[in-house]
């Protein structure tokens, strides 16, 4: 939590001691441990070793440095040092305002200056100072006072001053605890009209997330300036309130949602920055009471486990994962796991990926999560004499799913989306005459730049002298929880799949090769083979290769069927190449060929042909007239829990289906929605073919703390020495880095197979 322990001491008086007998070394900064790390000991005049002050600035400039991260984090942290001097309390001071941290000291001046001499001279030489460094720290801690603010402790008395104290809030008549909000305040204003609104008699606590998705961020704000102020009212910090934070200082919120809806609600109710400013300061981290007897614990994320009879039990869990929860967003079942306190209560919010009830199967832990924002329930506990009750108000003032995508404009021309696309800077244009391929930039991709413009870029091809689509390939689509930090574009975590999706999901095998496109091209009025951004080179021309090879047993009868069939029905078909000789990936396979994946009409909006359909044409009827390998349909999902059961199960670390490694699944929804996982196998071979290179021509990679199993790091050596000492080796692989050659050589020389 955040808490800032600081001492005050000449060395000698104790402050080590009593940091290492108090089990608080965990959760130290020591400048003392920095100048070590900074320099090895030295020589003193007098032969004896002791610590560098050469360094100081970089010490202090670390330290503080360390300290912030800390508290970002909202980390229990001791500082080991003197403060001796005024100014450096007022730094931490400064900063314990900035990040609302609870400051204590531990005064340790009343010490006789004879006796912290005499502790001194005892110490091992290279903690000793000099006896003048003591005198000028006391004259120092004689005339130099501690600032306001700072609460001043005893040795004796520091742990249980600081301890996260147990309210008793017995008195009231009702304790009612609300769950996250999301800016539904219709649905908030319904429940408060069932307890009566805010009375005197009961207490309240609000469980954070109140902005963001919902339609009311306003209302729901102003409501909250409302009662913050009210004795028997809590509210607690959820991980949304940070953009409040964010708008009352004039700073730009790291949130999408935020800033394209929550800002302008706001900003367009007039609401006070002051007043939100104040808000935010008013937020804590959690509630811990007692009531008749039952012990309750409240908090935003949900943590799974404190020792209550510790004093350092509750302050040692860090903010932020009171606000966002202990281990990934779905690890909800395994934190109720831990919380097995026998008569303790924990009511948290956050997370329900899971559709766990109010009252979950741990009746210890209660959950509040019930997607208000999305149509589902504004969720409450009332605990009385009798015990709890739960509340569950639905809400029909929502912003349906679809609405915050971004989309191409209606009513768009062939001729002004080239306009625009030639207009946006991270769209690229290839020309092949009048024809044009239009695809995303590496740029776009590294950074994450998705919009309507971006995403459609791919595999585009135009011809922009009369204007019509030629080619269509797939609009870029994401994996399951890639988009959490993409602008305009949170459209597939966990969280917004819950209640994006249409069922039922349709599931597919994703294959590992490359993108070929056919189409039929008026202008030469016969078939091109495409890849995604030419209509020559290599790729294209093995794609031809291959096409003819596998698919035509006899080309003069069917090449003009399905030239007929592209023409007719104006549309591309979309292929995985997969050839691990010309173009090795990271999945094994015994025989180059090609899969159909879909067939997508040449349209400006996204539109492509069934897989099976009772009535017109379909992917299996087209594979089977032109004898093409179809993708492979692994399953269908009738309810979120089925799909979230199979993406648990795929997510697991070598994970196999049917006995093979495979690179992962696409899912599409009824409404045509698309979203992709990929395998931990496939991620991590991935990863290791990126560090080949590097090691191949400098014999190392820089940051190898990223190798973070044994396998990796197993790997890294294999590599290292190959590429060091094995010329055949490296004369091998000089023309690529086949990461499935490599794997093949490294399972080998551990007598394992691949």
């Amino acid at each position: 939590m955040r808490v800032l322990l600081l001492f005050r001491g000449a060395p000698g008086c104790g402050k080590s001691t009593y940091i290492k007998e108090y089990g608080l070394a965990d959760y130290t900064l020591s400048a003392d441990t920095i100048r070590m790390q900074c320099s090895s000991p030295v020589l003193d005049v007098d032969g004896d070793w002791a610590i560098s002050q050469k360094n100081d600035k970089v010490v202090w400039d670390m330290l503080f440095q360390m300290l912030e991260l800390r508290m970002q984090a909202g980390c229990f942290t001791v500082i080991d040092a003197t403060n001796s001097k005024t100014t450096e309390m007022n730094r931490y001071k400064a900063l314990a305002k900035q990040y609302r941290y609870r400051t204590y000291l531990i005064d340790m001046t009343d010490l006789p200056i004879v006796e912290c001499k005499r502790r001194n001279a005892q110490r091992a030489p290279i903690k000793r100072v000099p006896e003048e460094v003591i005198d000028k720290m006391y004259a120092r801690f004689a005339t130099k006072k501690i600032p306001g603010g700072i609460q001043v402790v005893t040795p004796d008395t520091a742990l249980e001053t600081m301890r996260y104290r147990q309210a008793d809030l017995s008195q009231y008549k009702t304790i009612h605890i609300i769950g996250d909000i999301h800016g539904c305040n219709t649905a908030l204003q319904q429940l408060m009209q069932k307890f009566g609104g805010i009375r005197d008699d009961s207490f309240y606590i609000f469980c954070g997330d109140y902005i963001d998705r919902g339609l009311e961020n306003a209302q729901v704000v102003q409501f909250l300036l409302s009662i913050m102020d009210k004795p028997n009212v809590t509210l607690l910090e959820g991980n949304h309130e940070r953009w409040l934070y964010d708008w009352s200082h004039d700073r730009k919120a790291k949130s999408p949602e935020f800033e394209i809806h929550t800002r302008l609600e706001l900003e367009n109710a007039g609401i006070d920055k002051k007043q939100v400013s104040r808000l935010y300061q008013r937020l804590n981290q959690c509630s811990w009471f007692t009531y008749h007897g039952k012990d309750v614990f409240v908090c935003h994320g949900g943590v799974s486990n404190f020792d209550t009879k510790d004093p350092l039990g509750l302050i040692s869990i860090p903010t932020f994962q009171l606000i966002h929860g202990v281990g990934r967003y779905p690890d909800l079942p395994q934190v109720m796991a831990a919380w097995n306190h026998t008569g303790i209560y924990q009511v948290a919010g956050h997370r329900n990926i899971q559709e766990y009830d109010i009252f979950t199967e741990n009746t210890s832990y209660i959950t509040l999560e019930g997607r208000v924002e999305f149509g589902g329930h504004l969720r409450a506990v009332t605990l009385d004499h009798t015990g709890f009750i739960q509340h569950k108000i639905k809400n029909d003032v929502y912003r349906a799913p679809d609405e915050t995508a971004a989309s191409i404009k209606p009513n768009t021309t062939v001729q002004l989306l080239v306009s625009d696309l030639r207009r946006e800077p991270e769209v690229r244009e290839s020309k092949f005459g009048n024809l044009s391929a239009f695809n995303f930039t590496s740029a776009a991709f590294r950074n994450s730049h998705w919009n309507d413009l971006t995403t459609v870029a791919r595999g585009l091809f135009i011809n922009t002298e009369k204007y019509e689509i030629v080619a269509r390939g797939y609009e870029k689509f994401f994996r399951v929880d890639e988009l959490a930090r993409v602008y305009n574009y949170p459209h597939s975590n966990l969280d917004y799949l819950k209640d994006k999706l249409k069922f039922p999901i349709n599931v597919y095998l994703k294959e590992n090769g490359y993108l070929g496109l056919l189409c039929y091209d008026p202008e030469i009025d016969d078939l091109r083979f495409c890849t995604k951004g030419s209509i020559s080179g290599n790729y294209a021309e093995r794609f031809y290769q291959l096409f003819r090879q596998t698919c035509f047993s006899d080309v003069s009868q069917h090449w003009n069927d399905l030239k007929d069939f592209l023409k007719m029905n104006n549309c591309t078909m979309l292929f995985e190449v997969i050839d691990q000789q010309f173009d090795p990936h990271i999945i094994e396979y015994d025989t180059p060929h090609l899969i159909l994946l879909d067939i997508v009409y040449n349209e400006i909006g996204f539109r492509k042909m069934p897989y099976n359909a009772w009535i017109g044409d379909d992917l299996i009827g087209v594979s089977q007239r032109f004898n093409l390998n179809l993708k492979k349909y692994v399953n269908q999902f009738m309810d979120w829990q089925q799909f979230y059961d199979f993406y648990s199960k795929a997510s697991a670390t070598d994970y196999q289906y049917e006995g093979s490694y495979v690179e992962g699944f696409v899912f599409e929804d009824a409404a045509g929605f698309m979203t992709k996982l990929k395998t931990d196998y496939y991620s991590f071979w991935k990863y290791m073919r990126g560090i080949a290179p590097a090691v191949r021509h400098y014999g190392s990679i820089q940051h190898t703390s990223a190798l973070t199993t044994a396998q990796a790091n197993l790997f890294y050596g294999f590599l290292r020495d190959k590429y060091t000492k094995d010329e055949a080796f490296r004369d091998r692989t000089n023309s690529g880095y086949n990461i499935i050659s490599l794997r093949q050589e490294f399972f080998a020389s551990q007598g394992a197979a691949s």
